[in-house]
């Protein structure tokens, strides 16, 4: 992260094998209690801003997150830390408001904050903050008392879905709309696969009460409690959310991955934004678009995390009106403030200030009519004012500093207005001469430096003074110096590794220096940007901490870990040290080649080369039915015989995974029969001519029914891929939101529509074979899958299945409807999939066979794994297992020179066709298989 901000200390750096750096920055550390953070000098760039606009700084905060006005015009902070921070007409008060004990590593922490509506009366503030055992996120209610949280106030709203090891993407805005609900903003903690699943919190905008519960009005009326309080889903991490004023129109800003950031307009609950899928516009349907997107990269109006957005809607202000309604959003790699001229669903970007404090986050409209907005690298509050004249504004007041005699000590300021800019320092208010620059240094301080620094600024249109900063002079004293021992210059990690460091620390004057002057802080660097690294233990010489093997999957990363040293004086020195990651590329393919798979959530075309972080745990996948080529096909396995959808570790060697395909047929059956049966009183009346049929659970035997279907199945194959019951149906009426029924095979094949019972019906099984839920009075095919059920059937020779439908939900007010086969439309049906075999992707006939590709298979029968032994042209190569209909079963690499066992794993019995391939080479030989 790089910084304008004054210096707080004048550091050398050293990297373990570099000390040339020395020469090119200067190193700002600043110590706090809960986190130490770095920043580099840069002052290259000026800020620019339309004219009459400066950017002005206000306090100093440690590693902000978030902040939010009270009504009564105090500006409420939250430091990533765990502490919230006053602002009090324009000051930050030295006593936290409250602080929380928070687990803030990576961008976990006290991470949200919002005011209740009715504040004024009843002082409730809501907090987002990650527990320190890491566990999970959570939402808590506190009660002001002044400017503190009066103790033991506050109160468990809701607990969010347990946190992964992965440390990013958690979201935490939250904002009270006009309807008195609290909406809140939750990352997917970096796994895109949260975003689509609506039982969980994560990746969504929740809508909840004040005390947590569900509100009437969302979208989602039934199912899990996360399902119920979601009010849009497919975002990856909502970094913020805001409301406009009097419209009530929500906007939320979704930072992105690869390509995007999003500004989405979730007004009206239900949306899928279509992560991971879906990054920025999307053509399909079934997501919504964002309002306005842009790429990363370093061009105007481009960045790499929208991290702030707020209406500009002020009661009043002084900003020129032209700009009342714009939509002010920030970028935390851009380091610009860029404003959107909105019409209906359309936006219109133009810039408005850039290269303003480093790593902006939580840009918010004041009570005050002025834009604030926290600084990450400036660990800094600062506001954007108007002030219409060309006359000078100080925009960073210079800064109290202790330096010891015969060092040297620098005052700086910055100002905005027309130019010329002329400056005159002065010493306890008399001028110093020639001290006539932005900056002021004394090369080496005495007694007599000690007293209080100001600066005059003019221009042609007037001045301004700058506020006193104090110089303290103390007894000479030389640097101490750090030097990390491990790990070593060019060190590599693995994801899911510990890695373990040590250190020295010296002093002229102290000696060795005890562990309690030690510091460590790691550094996570990703692309041009930085974020918190993994918590690192400080007052020790040696000790470690984790890398996660879930988070971020790019590769042009790396961690950088620091040692501060601080002397008894004060004087404080740095190292560091960086760890670069291995990587290895792995293959994701399909059979046949062309299809598609998912990495991670997200959608590609196969063959897909992916670089990745050894150990880094990824999710691969594929969809099942696809069409492909105008023919539809199944999944069969994954070479490494893995689930369809599953996590793999990445190898420390290259990889490759195949997805396998058959082509498949469907067959669709109608019932042969099929009836309801009623009791009680009904118990001898037959329905089986009625268009539909009944499923209940009552007290009253009069209103117990079930219902019966029985289908041919001998023109279904022995091995049906997939086989499912589909049934449209509905419930009888909305006093009950869900129903669920329960499916169960019946032995007997005898019965008659016509003839049958609730007295004679036959008697179903006790082992239920699926079930299902319907939620809705609108018709709609249900389905379920009975595929095992019946290939047992007809493994066993049967041509005819019977099965009973029953209510497992007791509800005397409801009721499932399920149309019949005497209807016209909308029957019962039982839905075959079929794969077909495939011809082998090669020809035996025209396998190469020569003195350089010979290869031999022992034992051969194999039982639990074989030996290959192949020419060394064959090394670096793959090897695929097909079965006798054509499908390729296993794919490994052949990394071993010369040999390699293959073992068997779940295999069964018969013949197998391998394939040796590297380049033009290609060799077959039959394996048999009998364990």
């Amino acid at each position: 992260m790089k910084s304008n901000l004054p210096l707080f200390f004048l550091l050398s750096i050293k990297k373990q094998t570099n000390d040339m750096l020395q020469k090119r920055i200067l190193t700002v550390i600043r110590l706090t209690l809960f986190f130490v953070s770095f920043f580099l000098l840069d002052t290259a760039n000026a800020q620019t801003l339309p004219a009459g606009f400066s950017q002005v700084f206000v306090g100093n905060v440690t590693s902000p997150t978030a902040m939010a006005f009270a009504p009564d015009g105090r500006l409420f902070i939250t430091e990533q830390g765990g502490k919230v921070r006053v602002v009090k007409n324009g000051v930050v008060l030295t006593q936290p408001f409250v602080t929380l004990s928070v687990n803030s590593s990576g961008e976990r922490g006290l991470l949200g904050i919002a005011f209740d509506p009715s504040f004024a009366s009843n002082n409730f503030i809501y907090l987002y903050y990650t527990l320190s055992s890491g566990a999970n996120n959570r939402i808590s209610r506190f009660t002001a008392n002044g400017d503190v949280a009066a103790d033991g106030s506050e109160l468990l709203v809701l607990d969010l879905d347990p946190l992964s090891t992965a440390t990013n993407h958690n979201g935490g805005t939250m904002q009270f709309g006009a309807d008195g609900k609290l909406y809140v903003g939750v990352g997917e903690n970096a796994n895109g696969a949260n975003s689509q699943n609506l039982d969980t919190y994560l990746g969504k905008i929740l809508r909840i009460n004040k005390d947590g519960s569900v509100p009437a009005g969302n979208p989602f009326t039934s199912g899990s409690n996360q399902k119920q309080r979601v009010w849009e889903y497919g975002l990856r991490n909502p970094y913020t959310i805001t409301f406009q004023p009097g419209t009530g129109r929500l906007f939320v800003n979704d930072v992105g991955q690869n390509t995007w950031e999003e500004v989405d307009d979730a007004t009206i609950g239900g949306k899928n934004f279509g992560w991971p899928a879906a990054e920025g516009n999307s053509s399909n349907s079934a997501y919504s678009n964002p309002i306005y997107a842009y790429t990363h990269g370093t061009g105007s109006g481009q960045g790499c995390a929208i991290t702030g957005g707020t209406f500009f809607n002020p009661l009043s202000t002084n900003y020129p009106s032209s700009y009342i309604g714009k939509y002010f959003y920030i970028d935390y790699c851009g380091n610009w403030i860029d404003v959107l001229t909105l019409s209906g669903s359309t936006a219109t970007r133009s810039a408005f200030a850039t290269n303003i404090a480093g790593n902006p986050v939580s840009i918010i409209t004041g009570t005050d009519g002025n834009l604030y907005f926290l600084s990450r690298a400036s660990n800094a509050l600062y506001k954007i004012t108007y002030t219409g004249s060309q006359q000078p504004v100080i925009t960073n007041q210079p800064k109290s500093i202790s330096v010891s005699q015969g060092n040297s000590a620098t005052f700086s300021v910055t100002a905005t207005g027309s130019a010329p800019l002329g400056y005159q320092w002065r010493k306890d208010a008399v001028a110093i001469s020639g001290a006539t620059s932005s900056t002021y240094i004394i090369s080496s301080v005495s007694t007599g430096s000690a007293g209080n620094y100001s600066v005059v600024v003019d221009n042609t249109a007037g001045a301004v003074t700058s506020n006193d900063a104090t110089l303290t002079v103390t007894q000479a004293n030389q640097k101490p110096s750090a030097s990390i021992t491990t790990p070593t210059a060019g060190a590599m990690y693995q994801a899911g590794s510990t890695i373990n460091f040590s250190g020295t620390g010296t002093d002229p004057e102290d000696g060795t220096l005890a562990a309690s002057s030690f510091k460590w802080f790691v550094v996570f660097h990703h692309a041009t940007h930085t974020h918190p690294g993994p918590s690192a233990p400080s007052a020790v010489k040696s000790g470690s901490f984790n890398i996660s093997n879930t988070g971020e999957t790019a590769t042009n990363v790396f961690y950088r870990l620091y040692l501060v040293v601080t002397d008894a004086q004060g004087a404080v020195d740095t190292a560091y040290t960086d760890i670069n990651p291995r990587l290895s590329n792995f293959m994701l393919n399909t059979s046949p080649q062309g299809m598609q798979v998912t990495l991670d959530g997200q959608p590609f075309t196969a063959p897909l080369n992916v670089l990745s972080v050894v150990g880094m745990l990824r999710t691969i996948g594929t969809q099942s039915p696809q069409t492909f080529q105008t023919n539809s096909y199944n999944f069969i396995n994954w070479s490494n015989e893995g689930a369809q959808t599953q996590t793999i570790v990445t190898a420390s060697d290259n990889a490759a995974y195949t997805a396998n395909f058959s082509k498949s047929t469907n067959i669709t059956l109608s019932p042969v029969a099929d009836a309801q049966v009623r009791g009680g009183i009904y118990s001898n009346t037959n329905y089986g001519s009625d268009v539909e049929m009944v499923t209940t659970n009552t007290g009253n035997p009069d209103y117990n029914y079930d219902s019966y279907l029985r289908f041919d199945i001998s023109s279904l194959p022995a091995n049906n891929s997939s086989v499912k019951l589909r049934l449209y149906a509905k419930l009888g009426n909305s006093n009950s939101t869900s129903i669920t029924a329960q499916l169960f095979n019946v032995s007997s094949q005898n019965w008659d529509e016509n003839i049958i019972t609730y007295a004679n019906k036959p008697a179903p099984q006790t082992t239920v074979l699926a079930t299902v839920a319907v939620n809705s009075t609108a018709n709609a095919y249900y389905e379920l899958d009975i595929t095992s059920h019946i290939n047992a059937l007809k493994t066993a020779g049967a041509t005819s299945v019977s099965l009973v439908i029953k209510n497992a939900t007791f509800d005397n007010s409801n009721r499932i409807v399920f149309r019949s086969k005497e209807n016209t439309s909308n029957r019962p049906q039982l839905v075959s999939t079929v794969g077909s075999a495939r011809a082998l992707p090669y020809s035996i006939n025209k396998q190469v066979d020569n003195d350089l590709v010979q290869a031999n298979v022992y034992p051969n029968p194999a039982k639990g794994r074989f030996t290959i032994v192949y020419a060394a042209a064959f090394t670096g190569g793959t090897l695929q297992l097909f079965d006798a209909g054509g499908r390729m079963i296993k794919q490994q690499l052949l990394t071993q020179i010369n040999n390699q066992i293959i073992s068997t794993g779940n295999l069964q019995n018969g013949v197998y066709t391998m394939l040796l391939q590297k380049g033009n080479k290609k060799l077959t030989r039959l394996v048999v298989i009998k364990k």
